[in-house]
């Protein structure tokens, strides 16, 4: 049941997020939701793949503070952000409907629900680590979209304020840091270290979307 759990959090937050955009605007084009979708689910791959050189390299554990800092921030965290930051860098941003942090925020979410979708069956039926971390495998869909609106928030900022290269880079940078300590948290095993982690990114990320319904190109 804990794995059938973990693997359809993403899923079933995307259909509901992408079945409620197609009924309240029926007459909105929502390709670049399910291209989105899509990227997030290829860029997996190399997700995976750093997580399995990570378990060769005998660096996936908590096995010293040096090998948990390595993991959390430069295998785990950096790989993951990088990983959903060219799709968006390189592809999303440059359509005409991703213009501000809102759609920034939105294709972002999108954009790591479909990373989270396939790194999460792989984490439930292939990875070394498969069922040491229970609260990391089922908090990886909801966690990745916090981070996702964060790294949204500055692109969507970014391309706002013609000012994309410094904005995306902070953005990128403020995701790689939430999400290495994330990762870290967890392997200590300290559950009340990441609940209260849980409640301050849930803030942060609520201040960004409340931030970026109110921010238009006339306050640049």
């Amino acid at each position: 049941m804990e794995n059938l759990i973990g693997i359809l959090v993403s899923p079933l937050i995307f259909l509901a997020y992408f079945f409620y955009m197609k009924f309240r605007f029926p007459e909105d084009n929502n390709d670049l939701l399910i291209k989105s979708f899509t990227w997030g689910c290829l860029m997996a791959v190399p997700v995976i793949l750093a997580d399995q050189a990570a378990h060769y390299l005998l660096i996936d554990g908590a096995r010293s503070i040096r090998r948990m800092i390595t993991y959390s921030f430069v295998v785990v965290a950096f790989t993951s952000e990088v990983s959903k930051f060219l799709p968006l860098r390189l592809s999303l941003v440059k359509r005409n409907r991703f213009a501000n942090p809102v759609e920034g925020i939105k294709y972002s979410v999108i954009v790591a629900l479909g990373l989270s979708a396939v790194y999460a069956v792989y984490y439930a039926f292939f990875s070394a680590r498969s069922g040491a971390d229970p609260a990391y495998f089922l908090s990886i869909g909801p966690m990745n979209a916090i981070f996702g609106v964060i790294m949204g928030f500055f692109i969507g900022l970014g391309k706002l304020r013609r000012n994309l290269f410094i904005d995306s880079m902070t953005g990128l940078g403020a995701t790689v840091l939430f999400h290495g300590i994330y990762r870290f948290i967890i392997l200590t095993g300290d559950i009340t270290l990441f609940w209260m982690y849980v409640l301050g990114a849930v803030f942060v990320a609520s201040i960004l979307i409340f931030k970026s319904t109110r921010v238009t190109a006339d306050s640049y």
